[in-house]
């Protein structure tokens, strides 16, 4: 089982119901700044598990994301939709990648906790490898999606110190 989550962490969510609008600055902010946090918290996850001493078990590492995966689900189901062009197309973006990462995760948790004898270590490594590159891929994914969706919230992420620091972290995941 060690061997799979590391692969997991190696390798590279709820929902709630904003109505309101929001600034294309504050939006992209807590966007960015939300989807950093679950970032750090993944590569976080990572390196406990990377550490030798042992304090870290695969299933400790496993619950940690997916604690933040469902606080960063929250969070991006409370975003609101910002007040641009788009606003209502980019809610439904943030939404549905809370809802893609947290499917991603639960997979990636179901393949570390089978009691199925018939499943691997290898196997288990293949499904965890494979919901980790793509959770990490739709965060990226998305993230492009909406800094291309209009010119408004496109400068307010260009601006974003947190989208900053968002693209810094993805870059490091992704190559």
């Amino acid at each position: 089982m060690g061997l799979v989550v590391v692969v997991l962490l190696a390798g590279c969510g709820g929902s709630g119901g904003g109505s309101s609008t929001t600034s294309a600055a504050d939006w992209a902010n807590a966007y960015c700044s939300a989807t950093a946090t679950w970032v750090s918290a993944f590569q976080d996850a990572r390196a406990s598990v990377r550490d030798s001493s042992g304090a870290t078990s695969p299933s400790d590492a496993v619950q940690s994301v997916s604690l933040a995966t469902n606080t960063f689900t929250l969070a991006l189901g409370d975003l609101g939709k910002p007040d641009t062009a788009n606003g209502s197309a980019d809610q439904e973006a943030a939404k549905e990648l809370g809802d893609n990462v947290q499917g991603h995760v639960a997979r990636a948790s179901a393949a570390v906790d089978t009691n199925n004898e018939n499943v691997t270590e290898a196997m288990q490594a293949a499904v965890v490898r494979k919901q980790a590159t793509d959770a990490i891929a739709s965060v990226s994914d998305t993230t492009d999606q909406l800094e291309q969706g209009d010119a408004e919230l496109a400068a307010a992420m260009k601006t974003s110190s947190d989208c900053a620091t968002l693209k810094a972290d993805l870059a490091k995941e992704t190559g």
